[in-house]
């Protein structure tokens, strides 16, 4: 099994830990608040089982339907995330302002709030690890699904640190009011950080193209080892979760027979791959006089 899967399947259960805690701290407090938090980890374990769906469903090979494997369900599953993220923030509005103009009592901070709120904070304490955890696994394996799941606890953390803040002043300072008003905030972060987590993977459903600098650094590897070629161009590179695909074309000397021209193309690929692994390359070799004297030039 896949590390990414592995750690997927974890964060289910880590997830179902987490939901059990603070779903019993919203119980034994009434907090609206706490409610709020609770329900953002019904969004956790929803979107674990999501991103190990996606991730198993990644790891297929290449088939005759999709030439290209199935990568890019990883970008859906985040996608799906954080839509889910966002109907979160939707419900816990919509419960906040209720108790606005519903006002309900917060129990007192040395029985059932105090005693939700320590639950709560252990499960944040759960949650920030794994998040952690998860965040160093998703950069490795350049996984979409893993890293929007990693976002979106880490968010979780910094929800329950401001949530134990916020009901500790309402209850010292007797402002049951701050408690609907901490949830009113705890929606409007997890809305902010769901739509960034939709927008991020759309971007990677559209193939937009790499950073300046991964583009750079491929430039420099093409000239440095396309020696004998004269100029690169037409470079195309796009990402589909932890997979790369880079096509260009390569310009030879007209005389160049398609045995020196294949050893080129070999030590370019074989460098770019050192620097990519995983990239799939398609190099499109052409005779001097389809040259357009622009993209990489090649000297030597």
């Amino acid at each position: 099994m896949k590390p990414v899967i592995k750690f997927a399947a974890g964060s289910i259960f880590v997830g179902l830990a987490v939901l059990a805690l603070k779903f019993l701290a919203a119980r034994l407090s009434g907090s609206t608040a706490l409610f709020s938090d609770a329900l953002e980890s019904l969004v956790n374990v929803a979107a674990s089982l999501l991103a190990l769906y996606a991730l198993v469903g990644a790891a297929k090979p290449a088939d005759r339907q999709h030439p290209y494997g199935h990568a890019k369900l990883e970008l859906l599953s985040a996608v799906a995330t954080g839509a889910m993220i966002l109907i979160a923030a939707v419900l816990i509005f919509q419960r906040a302002f209720s108790v606005i103009f519903h006002p309900v009592p917060l129990a007192p901070l040395t029985g059932g709030l105090g005693l939700g709120m320590a639950l709560n904070a252990s499960a944040g304490l759960l949650i920030g690890v794994w998040a952690l955890l998860l965040r160093r696994t998703g950069k490795k394996y350049r996984s979409p699904a893993l890293a929007a799941d990693a976002q979106h606890l880490l968010s979780d953390v910094l929800t329950t640190i401001g949530i134990i803040a916020g009901l500790a002043a309402a209850a010292l300072f007797g402002l049951p009011i701050l408690d609907p008003i901490i949830a009113l905030a705890i929606a409007t972060q997890i809305a902010y950080a769901g739509g960034q987590t939709v927008l991020k993977s759309l971007s990677g459903l559209l193939d937009e193209a790499p950073p300046p600098a991964v583009t750079a650094r491929i430039n420099d590897l093409v000239r440095e080892k396309g020696t004998g070629a004269l100029e690169a161009h037409d470079f195309r590179i796009r990402q589909a979760g932890p997979a790369s695909f880079l096509e260009f074309h390569l310009v030879v000397p007209g005389a160049m027979s398609v045995s020196a021209a294949h050893v080129i193309c070999d030590r370019i690929e074989a460098a770019l791959r050192d620097e990519m692994p995983g990239v799939v390359i398609t190099i499109h070799v052409e005779p001097a006089e389809k040259a357009k004297h622009e993209g990489v030039l090649i000297h030597g």
